[in-house]
Formats: structure tokens, C-alpha cells, sequence
């Protein structure tokens, strides 16, 4: 499986069937992006009707070419398929992207001929990627086979994140949002019906492929439980983190997944236990998908503490404290009880007036003092009692905060401590300046608060040892 996927990922040559000269069709996209993505390995158009096809030498057929090509796309109606793909088995090639749709997503008849493509690549000893698929994308060997026109208009970066989505859509949009946010993207792969090439055999590839660290999931259906089970653990052990938004858990949901990807739904109780037990986390939607992706990235390194996870709320607002306390009680994060040592150091940095002393306000005294939050934040991350720390500053305007100071000194501290800081301003340019220093940020109390309780509890579920944590209850 793992030599499959190689020669999908990382191809020493491609065929696109169904080649254009028109970089905007879904026969041209893909020539256009191995040129502009810097892919290494010989490509070769397809097309009866062209001898030359964006610069490039074209040829009638597959068996026309001079070598069997490792990975074949074919940008071909549903009406050539079986024939191109019967063509791919009997050449040898390895594997197959196969665009088209009208297949288990129209129906039992749709399913059946989905069936039969499964077949000929089963008895060809072949792969398949889709059908319902518009490919894959690795950045990290320019292999881009799709036509998804995001990646003309998003300049790919090659980072720790993999996205694996049965959509399309969703799988592009993510990587859309994670390149404006200025991560880097290794894989974006879309699997489309699932025929042949799933979800797990996804995970598993990118788990093992050097510098993967964070695997970002959305599937409609897992075909094979126990394979989807040794794939998450086998990213599990390589210290990978998996996030997957399930689709189709309710019986609305279900019936679109059958619609869109003749998928039947993945949210069922024994698929809800197997994510749990194999360490994957699960998340509601797009918004927290992309809102859990600092936290991973910020913090690879840190580790579940023993017992229930302790907050620290520090805020240059007294309101803001207030919130963010309600926030971790609803979160089932419990705050913490800061020892003696902290709080007579805190009481010689704070005015008397202050919340006294978790939730930690600084108030206005940061406005004249700026190594006050450095010193506070220091204070914090080294008490025992501590492990996270939630730090909103709010009502912060003009030159007379030292804004990239105090994103520096809390990057500082987090890292002398060991300990995860989640930042929260409703400021778009505090919040940039903490995120050029690489840190979690947030908008909200909520966001902030919420993701520290759900990190915590994914890394709590990887270390059995720890106590659980409760599960979030919902105003």
C-alpha cells in the first residue's frame, strides 16, 4: 500500500488523458501546475487530437508513450472511462486519478459501474483515486494532479499540514484558509467515492512521509473500521496529530453524504469509539478544524500533565477575566490555585484592586508598565498548579502598548515554561503580532478557552495514564 501511494504522492512520471492546450480546463489545470509547482518527473499529454499541448510533446494513446507512466489522470467523460482504465491495467500502470463523477453518488446503477471500476483495477493490480475526485495535490514533490483552480490563486508553501477530504470543496477551502493564514501545506488530498483509495490509506502514507505533523480529516464514511484503525495508530505512534470533522451524523446529514459521495455517513457510536480509542480527535466543523490547527503546530512538543489539566486566566480586563472564567467552567477546565509563592509575588507586581488572583487581572497598570506581563505571565508558568495559561488582551489602541513586546515575552515564557499559552484579542493587529511570534490566537474568551479544554483533552486521550477530562457542556 505504502508503494501505491509513493507512486501517487511522489510519481516518477505521469499521463494526463484527456490533455488541453487551455490551462482553465480540467484537461489543462493539471499540466499547468506540475510546470508551475516545480514537479521533477516526466509528464506526458494525451490527446489523439494534438501533437504538442502546452509546450509539451502530446501523444494519441497511453500505449503510444514511450514508457508506462507510474500515475495516470484521466480527464475523460464517464463514457471512456472503463475502456482508458481496462488500457492503465493492462499496461501496468500503478495507479489511476480518475476525475469523473456519476457514479455511487446517482444511485444503485452509478454504484454498480463503480463497482466495475473497482474490478478492473483489483484485477489489474491497480489503485484508484476517486471516481467523484479532484486529486491530489503534494507540494512537497510538486506532484499537483488536479484540477481544483484554488491552486492558482493560493502560493503553495510546503509545511507540517496534510489535508485528506472525500469534498473536494471542503479539502481546498481549508488549504485556502491555512495558506492566508500563512501556513505551510504539504498534501491536500481529495478521495472523492472512495472506490478503490480511502481516507485510511491517507493517513497512514502521510503519517509516515518525513515532516508530517498535523492530519486534518473530513470523511462521510469509513469503509474499513480496522483499517482506519491501524492507520490512526500508526500516526499515533509517529507522534501525528489527526483532527477529522465526521459528516452525516444525523439522518439529514446521512442522506446527503449518500447524495453527494454515495457515502452512508460517519458518526455512527462504534465509529465515534474507534477515533476516541485510536487518539483521533473529532471537531464540529470547518471554524474549529482550522481553530485547532496553531495549538498542534505552536505547542508539537507538549505533553498531557498528570491529573485534570489546571487553568491560568491572565487579562488586562477585569470583565474579560470574568468571561473567560465562565467559559473554562462551562469547558470543564478546572482553574488553578496558585500557590503561595505566586500569589505573594503577584500581590508586589498588582495593585490591591486587582482580581486577586486567578483569574489574573492586570489592569490599566500594563499601559504604563510593559514588563508587567512578562513578569506576571513569568509568575504564572512557573507555579506548579499551573498547566495552560489563557491571555487576553483587549482595549489595546494606539503606539502606547509595546504590542511585539508582549507577544515576545509571552512566546518567552511559554517556552521556558513548557507550558501552552492560548491568546485571545478582539484586535486584528495584536492578534498579528502574536502570530508572528508563532503563538495561538484567538478573537474571543470563548474560542481561546474552549480550544485550551479541547487540546487538553485530546492530549489527556493519548496518555492513558491521565484522568480524563469532563466534556464540554454547552450553554
Amino acid at each position: 500500500m505504502m508503494d501505491d501511494l509513493q507512486a501517487l504522492l511522489a510519481p516518477a512520471s505521469i499521463a494526463v488523458v484527456g490533455a488541453s492546450d487551455n490551462a482553465h480546463k480540467v484537461g489543462g489545470r493539471p499540466l499547468q501546475y506540475l510546470v508551475a509547482h516545480g514537479y521533477r518527473g516526466r509528464v506526458y499529454p494525451v490527446n489523439p487530437r494534438a501533437t504538442a499541448i502546452q509546450g509539451m510533446q502530446a501523444y494519441p494513446s497511453l500505449d503510444a508513450l514511450p514508457e508506462v507512466p507510474e500515475a495516470v489522470i484521466l480527464c475523460v467523460g464517464s463514457e471512456a472511462v472503463e475502456q482508458q482504465l481496462a488500457l492503465c491495467a493492462r499496461l501496468g500502470v500503478r495507479v489511476v486519478v480518475l476525475f469523473a463523477s456519476g457514479y455511487a453518488e446517482v444511485g444503485e446503477s452509478g454504484a454498480a459501474e463503480q463497482r466495475r471500476l473497482a474490478d478492473v483495477c483489483r484485477a489489474g493490480g491497480m489503485r484508484l483515486l476517486g471516481p467523484n475526485s479532484i486529486g491530489v495535490a503534494s507540494f512537497d514533490t510538486g506532484a499537483v494532479l488536479s484540477f481544483a483552480s484554488i491552486y492558482a490563486d493560493c502560493r503553495p508553501e510546503e509545511g507540517p499540514v496534510a489535508i485528506v477530504s472525500q469534498s473536494g470543496a471542503f479539502g481546498v477551502s481549508v488549504y485556502a484558509l491555512l495558506r492566508e493564514a500563512g501556513v505551510g501545506v504539504r498534501c491536500v488530498a481529495a478521495t472523492g467515492n472512495e472506490a478503490d483509495l480511502d481516507t485510511a490509506d491517507f493517513v497512514h502514507a502521510l503519517a509516515n512521509r518525513p515532516g508530517t505533523r498535523l492530519i486534518l480529516l473530513y470523511l462521510e464514511r469509513v469503509g474499513d473500521p480496522a483499517r482506519m484503525r491501524e492507520a490512526l495508530q500508526a500516526a499515533r505512534q509517529r507522534g501525528v496529530q489527526v483532527v477529522a470533522v465526521r459528516a452525516g451524523r444525523s439522518a439529514d446529514g446521512r442522506r446527503s453524504a449518500r447524495l453527494h459521495t454515495g457515502s452512508d455517513g460517519a458518526g455512527v457510536p462504534a465509529i465515534d469509539a474507534l477515533f476516541a480509542e485510536a487518539g483521533c480527535r473529532t471537531v464540529a466543523d470547518m471554524t474549529e478544524l482550522l481553530g485547532c490547527v496553531p495549538g498542534y503546530l505552536c505547542w508539537p512538543s507538549m505533553s498531557a500533565p498528570v491529573g485534570r489539566p489546571r487553568l491560568a486566566i491572565v487579562s488586562n480586563s477585569g470583565a474579560s477575566c470574568v468571561i473567560a472564567a465562565d467559559e473554562a467552567s462551562r469547558a470543564g477546565l478546572p482553574l488553578a490555585e496558585l500557590g503561595t509563592p505566586s500569589r505573594d509575588r503577584l500581590g508586589e507586581l498588582l495593585p490591591t484592586f486587582s482580581l486577586n488572583r486567578n483569574p489574573i487581572d492586570l489592569t490599566a497598570m500594563l499601559l504604563s508598565t510593559p514588563a508587567l506581563l512578562r513578569d506576571v505571565l513569568n509568575c504564572v508558568t512557573a507555579d506548579p498548579a499551573v498547566d495552560v495559561v489563557t491571555l487576553g488582551l483587549v482595549a489595546i489602541g494606539g503606539p502606547s502598548y509595546d504590542v511585539v513586546r508582549f507577544a515576545q515575552d509571552c512566546r518567552a515564557a511559554a517556552e521556558t515554561s513548557g507550558k501552552p499559552i492560548w491568546v485571545y484579542s478582539p484586535h486584528l493587529r495584536v492578534r498579528n503580532a502574536f502570530v508572528d511570534c508563532g503563538l495561538p490566537v484567538f478573537t474571543t474568551e470563548a474560542e481561546a478557552v474552549r480550544e485550551a479544554a479541547c487540546h487538553a483533552r485530546h492530549l489527556q486521550a493519548l496518555n492513558p495514564g491521565a484522568s480524563p477530562l469532563p466534556e464540554i457542556l454547552h450553554a
